[in-house]
């Protein structure tokens, strides 16, 4: 049986929501879905109060139709959690009827599901680390500061965001950033206002993307793909292929990927790390930047086997023969990164054994 907010009162609704208002402000802040089992993790974490106590709230959230239900895996009956439309309405500042309705896809759960282990067996250590207070704003502030995108979407306000953020961190490393930069970050601002105009539905014409037509132009005078990417590769794609800003220190920038569907391959993680690498390069016209690269994989025998992948020895397809560079340096040679530029990417496997701490799988 689905359970509803429509029975409950307005007053009802109401006293529910300040009761678990930091409960459920927990899980908007990680875009509104979880599993159960992270609930309880992250929630234990941030109000240092039982699980088991924490059980309980979640299971009135469900009753009362404040937390929706969406079975993952029939095999193992793994559910995920999601706000429905009132509570996230308190936040949104809009109607329940205004609230936009989740568009499900298996590749946006999985990725969910890394993002918020991410949280719990990675930020939350290094903000402890760092003798950071641990709460659900401080955590947000933390990833604004490091530059990063985990909680950010890839819409057009979100994305200026990004731009922004990663601004302030690429400054305070004492970087100057380049025209391409601003370009990137103007375009981003364009696209913002269309939507947003679009969907405030104003009278007047949103104003032309101009930027982003002058930059589409130049770019369609390119014939070959990889010129493009080398060229004109921005932060909207490294977020749009999966990847996520950690942190930047100096000329050392990290960046994670997760491959939540099983579905990397060493020749697409290179082609996307060197244009992330020649990106950066563009943005801060430093051409002494290395990149580390950590993929975090569902489980070691995973990251073993892309690990042994990268390191084994390449074959010429046009030549019909065996080559001296290893798939790595394969990738980046055909790409036309240099040799000198070759051990300035760095990848690490990471296993997280996603099935033994939360009983979901593929």
């Amino acid at each position: 049986m689905r359970h509803t907010t429509h029975k409950l009162t307005p007053e009802q609704k109401e006293s529910l929501f300040i009761k678990y208002k930091d409960l459920i402000y927990m899980i908007f802040c990680c875009n509104g879905y979880m599993l159960r089992k992270q609930i309880r993790k992250l929630f234990h974490i941030l109000s240092d109060r039982s699980e088991k106590d924490i059980e309980f709230d979640i299971a009135e959230l469900i009753l009362t139709g404040f937390l929706l239900q969406k079975t993952i895996n029939k095999d193992t009956r793994t559910q995920m959690l999601y706000l429905s439309k009132y509570p996230k309405s308190q936040f949104l500042n809009v109607t329940s009827r205004d609230v936009p309705a989740i568009n499900w896809s298996e590749q946006k759960i999985f990725e969910q599901i890394f993002r918020v282990d991410y949280l719990i067996e990675k930020v939350i250590p290094d903000m402890r680390k760092q003798d950071f207070d641990i709460s659900m704003d401080n955590i947000i502030t933390y990833l604004n500061w490091s530059g990063s995108n985990l909680l950010l979407s890839n819409n057009q306000v979100d994305m200026v965001d990004f731009y922004n953020n990663l601004w302030n961190v690429l400054a305070e490393n004492d970087h100057n950033l380049t025209d391409d930069f601003f370009r990137d970050l103007t375009i981003a601002t364009e696209e913002k206002q269309a939507f947003e105009s679009k969907q405030l539905r104003k009278d007047i014409e949103p104003v032309p993307c101009i930027t982003k037509n002058r930059r589409d132009k130049e770019m369609d005078s390119y014939n070959s793909d990889i010129d493009k990417c080398k060229l004109f590769y921005s932060l909207k794609n490294l977020a749009s292929h999966g990847f996520y800003i950690e942190h930047v220190k100096h000329n050392l920038i990290n960046v994670c990927f997760f491959d939540s569907n099983d579905s990397i391959y060493i020749k697409k993680l290179y082609q996307q790390a060197s244009y992330i690498l020649l990106m950066f390069q563009r943005y801060l016209n430093n051409y002494n930047l290395h990149l580390f690269v950590t993929v975090y994989t569902w489980d070691n025998e995973r990251a073993t086997e892309l690990r042994d992948f990268e390191n084994t020895t390449a074959y010429d397809f046009y030549r019909q023969e065996w080559v001296e560079e290893n798939r790595k340096q394969k990738i980046m040679k055909d790409i036309g990164i240099l040799p000198s530029n070759w051990n300035s990417i760095t990848v690490n496997y990471i296993g997280e054994e996603i099935y033994s701490k939360y009983n979901v799988h593929l």
